[in-house]
């Protein structure tokens, strides 16, 4: 039987997508999931440790200290995140990572990893993100979108230069930039320096049904164009969504890339506003190429999403037979 540790149960797309691919997923002991931003519970539930898999998807010291920058390293807040997560990490004897280079970063912070490790890619729920049912009524100019909570990671100031780069070339086209956050007062001046014409960026935060709506709407999805270690070393929600939608992505070029797709998948570019333009101008003049995206990233997210289900069910089995020995 399966039981899922968190602070609170909330409507959130990795524990929904856990949920989808364990649908009909039975073993014969009690095993544990903990679930992401629930750090706190693995010492709550330490000592059944032996039965927790850890879904540790997120350190909280990275994300405050050197993602988002908000506490320094010297914070004792910082000092009580990052004993959260080595506890976390070291102690797991079961842990899920969403790619091969994030948790290999992780080891770089908490040291070597001694238990069992799987790579969950973080995927899309496929009951919210699907291609459009019918042919997307087509307006004269090509759709771009962006949505994002507005945090380095996404790399948004070079998203915004490129735009500008594009307008002063004289590419047409239609874009439009979804979300609100960390950075987005600073952004927003941007925005408005640059005077952007083809571009809207309201702050405005949607549900993510109407996202996805939104993205079925658009030709054209922008990945994340950071510059920090964890940019390089994950590969974001908007990427799987998009693909599940059937549109073309275009995204920062990285290693991380490379473990589940190649450059059929997808347009990668380096993370600076003139490659970012280039990329963009590609697409938007290329309907072809732009198809040729569409297609191939679709089908190799539906087959990762399938091979990983299988994976991934194989390994919760090999636990719940290892657990035999605790009967």
């Amino acid at each position: 039987m399966i039981h899922y540790l968190c602070r609170h149960e909330k409507d959130y797309s990795r524990f929904n997508i856990l949920k989808q691919l364990l649908l009909n997923f039975t073993c014969k002991h009690t095993i544990y999931f903990l679930l992401p931003f629930s750090k706190n519970q693995f010492l709550k539930y330490f000592l059944k440790r032996e039965r927790i898999i850890n879904d540790f998807f997120i350190s909280n010291y990275d994300t405050y200290v050197y993602d988002r920058q908000k506490i320094t390293k010297y914070n004792p807040r910082a000092w009580w995140k990052y004993t959260q997560d080595w506890i976390n990490f070291r102690y797991s004897k079961y842990l899920l990572s969403d790619t091969q280079a994030h948790f290999c970063y992780w080891e770089t912070l908490f040291g070597p990893y001694r238990g069992k490790h799987f790579v969950l890619p973080v995927l899309a729920d496929k009951s919210i993100y699907y291609p459009p049912s019918a042919p997307v009524i087509r307006k004269d100019l090509v759709q771009i979108l962006f949505y994002g909570s507005f945090i380095p990671l996404h790399g948004i100031d070079v998203i915004l230069e490129a735009f500008h780069i594009l307008e002063k070339d004289g590419v047409v086209f239609e874009a439009k930039i979804i979300g609100t956050g960390q950075t987005y007062k600073k952004m927003k001046i941007l925005f408005n320096n640059l005077e952007l014409k083809q571009v809207s960026m309201d702050g405005t935060f949607i549900k993510e049904t109407e996202l996805a709506e939104e993205i079925r709407k658009t030709d054209i999805v922008l990945g994340i164009f950071g510059d920090s270690k964890k940019a390089k070393s994950v590969i974001p929600n908007k990427a799987y969504q998009a693909l599940a939608c059937k549109k073309a992505l275009i995204t920062m070029q990285s290693d991380t890339l490379y473990e589940f797709f190649n450059e059929n998948d997808m347009l990668m570019c380096a993370n600076t506003a003139e490659d970012l333009a280039q990329a963009m101008k590609q697409l938007i003049l290329q309907e072809a190429l732009r198809s040729s995206y569409q297609t191939h990233g679709y089908e190799k997210f539906l087959t990762l999403y399938d091979t990983t289900q299988i994976k991934f069910q194989q390994f919760i089995h090999d636990i719940d037979k290892e657990l035999t020995q605790y009967d």
